[in-house]
C-alpha cells in the first residue's frame, strides 16, 4: 500500500523530497569524482624531432603549458640512437627591473648529457618560470643518428 505525498503535511513534504534531493546530489557527485579518476587530465606534451644530429638546433616550447597558471614541474623525455655524443639543455628568459628599464637576460636551467648508443632519458625537474622553455640540441661529436625530445610544462 502506497501513500501519496500530497496527503502528508508540507512541511514533512518539503523535508521528504529535500531527502531525494540531498541523496541525488551525493550519488552525481561521487560519480563525478570516479570519472575523474578513471580518466585523468594529462596535460600536452610538446614533441620536437632532430634529424640532423651533427647541426645545433633549438626549439621553442610554448604549447605544453597552461598559460597564466603557476608552475611546479617541466618533464622532459629524450629518446633516440647516436653515433657520438651530443648534449641537449633547457632555459627560460627572465626579466629584471634595473633603475626603471625591464631588461631580460638568458638563464640555463639544466643540461642532459647524451652518450653514444641508444638514449632513453626521462627526467622531471623542478620548474616554477614562465610558460616557455627553450631547448638546445648541441651535437659533441655526434654525426649519425636521430633524436626525439617531448616536454611538458605543468
Amino acid at each position: 500500500m502506497f501513500y501519496s505525498l500530497n496527503k502528508l503535511h508540507p512541511t514533512l513534504r518539503f523535508f521528504i523530497q529535500l531527502g531525494f534531493v540531498y541523496i541525488l546530489f551525493h550519488l552525481l557527485f561521487r560519480l563525478g569524482i570516479w570519472l575523474m579518476e578513471l580518466y585523468p587530465y594529462e596535460p600536452p606534451f610538446a614533441e620536437f624531432k632532430v634529424s640532423d644530429v651533427s647541426q645545433p638546433q633549438s626549439f621553442v616550447d610554448s604549447v605544453s603549458s597552461s598559460k597564466g597558471s603557476s608552475h611546479l614541474v617541466i618533464l622532459l623525455k629524450i629518446t633516440g640512437e647516436l653515433d657520438d655524443s651530443a648534449e641537449v639543455s633547457y632555459g627560460v628568459y627572465t626579466f629584471e627591473k634595473k633603475k626603471g628599464k625591464k631588461t631580460s637576460k638568458f638563464e640555463m636551467l639544466s643540461t642532459q648529457k647524451l652518450s653514444k648508443g641508444k638514449i632513453n632519458i626521462d627526467v622531471r625537474n623542478d620548474f616554477y618560470s614562465s610558460d616557455t622553455v627553450h631547448i638546445f640540441f648541441t651535437p659533441k661529436g655526434s654525426k649519425k643518428g636521430w633524436v626525439k625530445i617531448r616536454t611538458s610544462i605543468r
